[in-house]
């Protein structure tokens, strides 16, 4: 997993000068990515310039990328749960449906009642 942090910056009316994409004057950095159990190694990528629609249509579409993503997992751990539940009504069938081991109870019984020495 990446970490990584993001900022913005609203570029100055004195950088856009004489520049030919003047309307790309929101800055996109990213910080540091580093994986997270190596805390030493780094990448610096370079900054993206985008306009202001562009950076509105990004963050509408990475949130409704986010909520897809949520309700997919959603619908996973229901189906999961769902899954759970019928083995769980499955195993407490079979269990109950069990004829008990007679001979198994004959012994304990008699166990009980003459404590000697166990035959098996």
């Amino acid at each position: 997993m990446l970490i990584s942090r993001i900022s913005l910056r609203l570029l100055t009316s004195e950088e856009l000068v004489s520049d030919p994409f003047s309307d790309a004057c929101v800055e996109l950095a990213f910080g540091p990515a580093r994986p997270s159990d190596e805390a030493d190694m780094g990448v610096v990528p370079k900054p993206v310039r985008i306009t202001p629609t562009d950076l509105v249509r990004l963050c509408v579409e990475s949130g409704l990328a986010l909520g897809e993503i949520r309700a997919e997992v959603q619908c996973a751990e229901t189906a999961w749960r769902q899954q759970l539940s019928r083995w769980y009504g499955d195993d407490r069938l079979a269990v109950e449906a069990r004829a008990p081991d007679i001979s198994l109870l004959q012994r304990v019984l008699d166990g009980l009642r003459n404590p000697g020495p166990v035959s098996t």
